[in-house]
């Protein structure tokens, strides 16, 4: 191949990088208004309540896609390992896919997330919530951090709460500060929606629905604001799951295995003290497809 050629294929390779620049600046535009931001959320966020565009709204689309760009990379890239998760829960228990989102807004798909208050994991259950809707909590085992039990028991609570109120607006709002602080709210403005009963609640839940709304659009429409994933190792992203009954360390299943204890760690962060312990109904133990040995399940 000759200079000519190759400065001409290099041109062409800068004219369409500044092209795609050129045209998501357009876009970032005219998503700035209310009515575009309205129009390109999840369809189906405008079927679980009335959906209203603020300044809150706006100012926590811009702290996702633009202050809060790096880590919105890494949030996107992580959701290829706990989105096909929560899609399956969501499928089994009939519920609006949107419901995925509250994740990100809880923990941004960090199952090792604790707050102030003390919530744990990706759905940020408290102690007493999680024990509620039957996940272990103990010396050994915290269940808040398991993918599967804690989404389906998030689940299973957001249900709970929809059954409740008939608004999914409200249903969010009592996942956040609780369904007895909502029904007192209620009562007291004998309102029936979210947005009747807004300015009575506490002022982190009154942002919550903002929030919710703000993360709908930035994981739609990312790729508008020039945010590239950051996808983590393969042997994260392509798991299977294992039912494990009997007592076993990390260190034996790595042994059994030949995977890295790290990795077993970071599949599997329920486990306080790298042991699956005995149970009669079984423990989820998370492992990669690719990089395991075979007949490893025998000594199980």
């Amino acid at each position: 191949m000759n200079h000519r050629k190759i400065s001409s294929i290099s041109l062409l390779v800068i004219l369409f990088f500044c092209f795609t620049e050129v045209v998501s600046a357009k876009e970032y535009a005219v998503f700035k208004s209310k009515k575009a931001i309205k129009e390109n959320l999840p369809s189906g966020i405008h079927d679980m309540f009335e959906v209203r565009i603020n300044k809150n709204v706006k100012k926590y689309i811009g702290s996702y896609l633009v202050r809060g760009k790096s880590n919105t990379q890494h949030i996107i890239g992580n959701s290829s390992i706990y989105f096909p998760i929560f899609e399956e829960y969501l499928d089994a228990h009939n519920l609006p896919n949107e419901l995925k989102y509250i994740s990100v807004v809880e923990s941004h798909l960090n199952p090792n997330a604790i707050s102030p208050a003390g919530a744990v994991g990706l759905w940020q259950f408290m102690a007493p919530t999680a024990r509620e809707m039957g996940l272990v909590i103990d010396d050994y085992v915290d269940e808040r951090k398991d993918i599967y039990r804690s989404t389906d028991a998030a689940l299973k609570y957001l249900q709970e709460l929809y059954g409740r109120y008939q608004d999914w607006g409200l249903a969010i709002a009592a996942y956040n500060c609780g369904p007895g602080r909502v029904n007192k709210v209620l009562r007291k403005t004998g309102g029936s929606t979210f947005w009747d009963i807004r300015s009575s609640l506490p002022k982190e839940t009154q942002h919550y629905i903002d929030r919710f709304i703000a993360v709908n659009y930035a994981m739609k429409n990312y790729q508008f604001y020039n945010l590239r994933p950051r996808y983590p190792d393969y042997t994260l992203q392509m798991t299977q799951v294992h039912k494990i009954h009997t007592r076993f360390s990390f260190a034996k299943i790595a042994r059994l295995t030949g995977l890295d204890k790290k990795t077993i760690i970071q599949l599997n962060p329920s486990y306080r003290k790298e042991i699956i312990p005995p149970n009669y109904d079984g423990y989820y133990l998370v492992l990669p497809i690719i990089g395991v040995k075979e007949n490893w399940q025998k000594e199980l």
